[in-house]
């Protein structure tokens, strides 16, 4: 599991960037898979609030599983990502017989927000990984690549290449559905922005015909 904090007002372009990032880190056959955040670009560390990066958020994370002691509980720092390893064998620590220990059925993840006055955004994601021995057991099974013909290796770069497409899809509909989400938002402001600027004009306009309407009648004019 991978988690990453967000002031709430932070520019679209670094929320952009940490979630590009995130999605290498977390996606299987990436370069940079479950490896550590790169540094920053110069450009995007512009746009971050020095007193904040890699500040404490006061934002806490509580990971645990029913019935059982709590796997993880630590306070954010912002812009910092928290890799959480070994879920199912971090679950299983202090059983008896845990070699036996079947995984739970579901873990409880929890955030808790000590800020008054701030909200936050945290990002995360998930990795499914094998247990040791099943990887074993599958790479055995695995056809070498030596055995296959030219039809049948043509097959197995196609299904690589159709995972692939699959996981990078899977990445553009969550990054539609968050810029469909900034978007009415940003829309929603705009409206809200339209509707004070009309009854500032009319408030304006009504004061200028009041005032207009007594210099006149001083003036005798009407």
């Amino acid at each position: 599991m991978v988690f990453i904090a967000l002031p709430h007002e932070v520019d679209h372009e670094v929320e952009e960037w940490f979630n590009t990032k995130m999605h290498d880190m977390t996606r299987k056959g990436s370069t940079d898979f479950m490896k550590a955040l790169p540094e920053v670009s110069k450009e995007i560390h512009e746009k971050i609030n020095d007193d904040e990066y890699n500040g404490r958020s006061n934002v806490y994370l509580k990971l645990s599983v029913p019935k059982r002691p709590v796997l993880r509980h630590q306070m954010f720092m912002w812009y910092a990502p928290v890799v959480v390893m070994n879920v199912v064998k971090a679950s299983q620590r202090g059983q008896k017989n845990n070699k036996n220990v079947k995984p739970p059925g579901g873990y409880s993840v929890c955030f808790e927000n000590k800020n008054s006055n701030q909200r936050v955004k945290v990002m995360f994601d998930v990795v499914l990984m094998s247990d040791e021995g099943q990887e074993d057991e599958l790479q055995n099974k695995i056809i070498k690549k030596e055995h296959l013909t030219p039809l049948e290796s043509n097959f197995q770069e196609g299904i690589k290449a159709a995972n692939t497409i699959l996981n990078e899809m899977k990445y553009m509909e969550k990054r539609e559905a968050r810029m469909r989400h900034t978007a009415e938002s940003t829309n929603s402001k705009i409206r809200l922005f339209s509707y004070v600027s009309v009854v500032v004009l009319l408030g304006v306009t009504w004061l200028q015909r009041t005032y207009l309407k007594s210099y006149f009648k001083k003036k005798k004019l009407m």
